[in-house]
């Protein structure tokens, strides 16, 4: 993965550009507000007057970018000192940032704007004064709360200094102080500045101070240049292969390329970085933070409960030479198609423009990786990678997912639908803890399934059966998947039955099922009709799964008769559905429930075609109970299907008479 980051950032510097372009290349991304939107205001000081204003701009396009006001992110450790003056935080830009910028070894202080920065903090600035004054602790972190913009000086009302230092005394945290300032400018320009979504930078007389080459000089000494000074050691470039001067120092990358909480892992680690495996030169480091900025900006997604980042290997794609915007087009191209792929886009919200420069550039594939993650704070912490995924893989998977999909029509009667790695999400029990998702199972399914390997059918019948439970109880809060209206859990539980067939079939299909080798020449000997052997026969069910099956289409029987002894013939309550134990069952009380069966097959009726009221057991439904119990006695000694599995093959029969028969109705009433 760290190769195909380090290709994209060197592509990028490939492309052409100097130091402004490096800076822009790590441009992070904007905050959006709810509509998606992002946006910039600038704060527009008049130092003659000293008047501010502000200037709201939508960012979006290719001149009004968060890279054209160089929105590199915050400094990322929470005590770090804030440096930016382009900030998502308007706290940091009225008080710590530009005395930070003005501390020695930062600006040069022969250059212009740090005269300009001096004269700012000398004449707007307040100081809340020394620590001792107000009885509170000193260090670096009062430090950077003590110096704010004095509001008053502006014309804005705001609160003044000596209110400030008494609310500190009696018990106020120096760190609410820019706080209590920022809300003040706030509240004087709300008609200007959106409650979110919003960037700031400040324009002192007429200049963008993002502009100045002084202030770019030291953003990139303080990214790159920074990690080099007196570096001494030469060694050999982990990326490259040259021979130079190195650094292990990786403390500024976002992703992280190696543990570095425990140092004492592996040979030749340190707490800033890895020698002996991982030093890099500055050609190297540089494209690899350019890389990753872009990867974090452009190629991001949602998948399975867990933000993510599609990363390319460009190894495997040629990008066209000569043509602008080229490498962008690609990689925007190669994760359009990724997330239609994966079901998270439909094809006709595809961009065509980017489909056809895909088809034309892209037709002999590429490689590509899937990075999970889940970030709090400053902490990148990965949930999974899977690796090297070609791309006609995942169009593989979507194409069986069609096919897949057609076998809805085929055995319940209904419209054809896909079944898309999106979909599949919903039919494996992810938990959750809190707020978050807790995704480890799936993601280790899905990188069974994209890898190609064996996944184990048992394994999933014990998930299917917990979420079987939680829409059957009402219990889904504590998963990924949404509650049933009141008095549809049978509805609920009858389609997600269904729906998980199907993924048993596209596993199955591609031999990527672990279960048994099933001889279906027992099917010949069976009574049934041909859209039972058909599902029986296309689901591969063997023996002891029919048994259930049979024992499942006569819990249907019982069931619609039981509804319809509801008021007007409708809506009755299910009871029989009861005297399933959705934990599992074992044989023995599979044996007992086929006998409570045969009890209520001869107590509930149906109305036949002449109106005559006859017994549920007999014709067919008589033949099916004779045929499970025929199977369960000749299967008895040598079964091997779990309790889990024993409920789930039953409710499998349930779910395909049940879905038969609402079809019907539905034919009958269109």
């Amino acid at each position: 993965m760290i190769e195909s980051i380090y290709q994209i950032g060197r592509a990028i510097l490939e492309e052409g550009g100097g130091r402004r372009t490096v800076l822009e290349s790590l441009a992070d991304s904007p905050p959006a507000d709810g509509k998606g939107k992002s946006y910039i205001a600038i704060l527009k000081l008049d130092t003659a007057r000293w008047k501010l204003g502000v200037e709201l701009r939508e960012l979006g396009g290719e001149k009004n970018t968060a890279a054209r006001y160089l929105w590199l992110g915050n400094a990322p450790a929470a005590m770090d000192d804030q440096d930016r003056l382009t900030t998502n935080n308007l706290v940091y830009l009225v008080s710590q940032t530009i005395p930070n910028l003005l501390m020695e070894g930062r600006l040069d202080p022969a250059s212009a704007l740090y005269g300009k920065l001096k004269r700012l903090k000398d004449e707007l600035y307040l100081d809340l004064g020394e620590p001792s004054e107000l009885g509170t602790k000193g260090g670096g972190a009062y430090r950077r709360y003590r110096y704010f913009w004095d509001v008053g000086r502006l014309g804005i009302e705001g609160p003044g200094l000596e209110e400030l230092r008494q609310e500190v005394r009696e018990g106020l945290r120096p760190g609410n102080v820019p706080q209590k300032v920022a809300r003040a400018l706030q509240s004087h320009f709300r008609q200007e500045i959106p409650e979110r979504g919003v960037l700031f930078t400040l324009e002192l007389d007429g200049e963008l101070l993002v502009d100045d080459p002084a202030y770019q000089e030291y953003l990139e000494r303080s990214l790159i240049g920074r990690v080099f000074e007196g570096a001494r050691e030469e060694g050999v470039c982990h990326l490259s292969g040259r021979k130079g001067p190195v650094t292990t120092d990786i403390t500024r990358f976002r992703f992280k390329y190696y543990i570095t909480d425990k140092v004492g892992f592996a040979s030749g680690a340190t707490k800033k970085g890895f020698g002996s495996n991982f030093a890099l030169s500055r050609e190297a480091y540089t494209a690899l933070l350019v890389g990753e900025r872009f990867v974090r900006r452009e190629l991001g997604f949602v998948f399975a409960g867990a933000r993510g980042y599609m990363i390319p290997d460009l190894y495997t794609v040629e990008v066209p030479k000569g043509l602008p915007g080229a490498l962008q087009r690609v990689l925007r191209g190669i994760r359009s198609r990724t997330l239609f792929t994966l079901g998270r886009v439909q094809e006709e919200d595809l961009d065509e423009e980017l489909e056809d420069f895909r088809r034309e550039h892209l037709a002999s594939g590429y490689m590509i990786n899937l990075l999970f993650y889940r970030q709090k704070q400053a902490k990148f912490e990965v949930l999974g990678l899977i690796q090297d995924i070609p791309s006609y893989r995942l169009e593989e998977l979507r194409s069986q997912g069609r096919r897949t999909g057609r076998l809805w029509e085929e055995l319940y009667g209904s419209e054809a639908r896909d079944l898309t790695l999106q979909q599949i999400y919903y039919l494996i029990p992810v938990r959750k803890s809190g707020d978050d998702m807790l995704t480890k199972e799936i993601l280790a399914f899905y990188h069974a399934l994209i890898s190609g390997g064996l996944i184990d059918r048992k394994g999933l019948i014990d998930g299917f059966l917990e979420l079987i439970r939680a829409y059957r109880f009402r219990n889904t809060a504590a998963y990924q998947v949404s509650a049933p209206e009141e008095g549809q859990e049978d509805l609920a539980v009858t389609r997600y039955v269904a729906q998980t067939s199907l993924l048993l079939a596209f596993l199955r299909d591609l031999d990527q099922l672990k279960e048994e080798e099933v001889d279906q020449g027992y099917l010949d000997c069976l009574s049934l009709d041909e859209e039972e052997k058909e599902y029986l026969r296309r689901l591969r069910y063997d023996k002891q799964q029919t048994a259930l099956y049979l024992l499942g289409a006569l819990v249907a029987e019982i069931a619609n008769a039981q509804w319809r002894l509801g008021p007007e013939g409708r809506g009755g309550e299910k009871t029989i559905l009861n005297k399933l134990n959705y934990q599992g069952m074992t044989l023995p009380r599979i044996q007992r429930l086929a006998t409570e069966l045969f009890d209520k097959l001869r107590q509930y009726r149906y109305t036949d075609r002449s109106g005559e009221r006859r017994p549920l057991l007999q014709g067919r439904n008589e033949s099916i109970f004779a045929q499970a119990q025929e199977l369960l006695t000749e299967e008895w000694g040598s079964w091997r299907l779990t309790p889990p599995e024993n409920v789930y093959y039953l409710l499998s029969g349930y779910s395909h008479r049940t879905f038969r028969a609402m079809t019907a109705r539905e034919r009958q009433t269109a």
